[in-house]
């Protein structure tokens, strides 16, 4: 197969400036502290004073019940551990995942680091390396079967355990939905309401921003993860983000449902207006170039005209969580420049 070099669009610093100034204009003091990186409220108050105790949180169908303020947290998911940190800070986390101390996965690596433990990667935790923090509320995500054994077990040694799926973080609804269950269940209600109040209004502007129009082009999303290139389907994330800002996914339109194999011959078939690519930790473009610069895809109207764009994972994919607003901002810039500015 012969192959040429694509042009890849640029996203240049500019381009959620639209968006930005408009919300700057008004000239008024935002009245919660933000954090310089992610821009999102910082609790002052880790927990309610006046919070009630025991209390039972809901997550997934399950009833768990805390008994008190959770003081050892172990998150074993990256999202998980992003917004509990969020909420609460260091201090009353005993360990995170490898994802929260990891360059484009974690958002909050600054407190991650601060973190007596960080946990190794792997698919199935262990409840006895996991008892041996003295952990009173586990916080994880239930992708495979060994998460949802480890609750168990957890659980009949008298830790609660809170499961959350990958879904609760797949959308802005259900990252903000989340952040606030999380709040009640290590005692910060107040600190997740503002948060998840300030990233539902950062969401709300770019989908109003966009909302109506009638010229959408169709986008197809592309991953990878190890040397398989894949499409990300309906429900996904980038996926779902795409939609919101402006653009028809090519996924809903072909029912893909997950993740699909992605090859010359299907991108061909789509034609997409525009690719959005995962740049996952900083890989770039180079796992899809044998793909992608494939001289049977020089008419792709995304590829002919310069469509094709790199966007951080942690900016888009499932562990983004509030940085999800930056992505739909960033997103929006690109599908429909004219209605944010850019």
């Amino acid at each position: 197969m012969t192959h040429r070099r694509i042009r890849v669009a640029t996203l240049a610093a500019s381009l959620a400036a639209g968006l930005l100034l408009a919300s700057c204009a008004a000239g008024t003091e935002p009245d919660v502290d933000l954090d310089p990186t992610t821009g999102a409220p910082l609790a002052d108050a880790p927990a309610d004073a006046d919070a009630v105790w025991p209390r039972t949180v809901t997550v997934g169908g399950a009833d768990v019940s805390i008994a008190a303020e959770p003081q050892r947290i172990v998150a074993l998911s990256t999202e998980t551990g992003d917004l509990v940190l969020q909420l609460v800070g260091h201090e009353r986390v005993a360990a995170v995942a490898s994802g929260s101390v990891t360059e484009g996965a974690g958002n909050q690596i600054a407190e991650a680091e601060l973190v007596e433990t960080v946990l190794p990667p792997g698919t199935t935790p262990d409840p006895e390396q996991i008892l041996t923090l003295e952990p009173d509320l586990v916080l994880m995500t239930g992708r495979h079967d060994g998460e949802e054994d480890a609750a168990g077990l957890l659980a009949g040694s008298g830790v609660p355990a809170l499961v959350f799926t990958a879904a609760d973080f797949a959308s802005p609804d259900a990252v903000a939905a989340s952040l606030r269950t999380i709040g009640t269940a290590v005692g910060a209600d107040e600190a997740a309401e503002t948060a998840a109040s300030a990233f539902e209004a950062e969401v709300a502007e770019v989908t109003d921003a966009v909302a109506g129009t009638t010229e959408r082009p169709r986008v197809l999303a592309l991953m990878a993860r190890g040397d398989q290139v894949l499409i990300t389907g309906v429900g996904s994330t980038p996926t779902t983000l795409a939609e919101l800002a402006g653009g028809d996914p090519i996924a809903a339109e072909q029912g893909w449902h997950g993740t699909v194999p992605a090859d010359a011959e299907m991108i061909l078939a789509t034609a997409p207006d525009v690719i959005l690519v995962e740049d996952f930790r900083g890989a770039g473009l180079d796992p899809f170039t044998a793909i992608l610069e494939a001289d049977a895809l020089a008419g792709v109207p995304a590829i002919a005209e310069g469509q094709v764009h790199l966007v951080p994972s942690s900016e888009i994919s499932g562990s983004a969580g509030i940085r999800m607003a930056d992505g739909l901002r960033t997103l929006a810039g690109i599908l429909q420049p004219a209605l944010t500015g850019n």
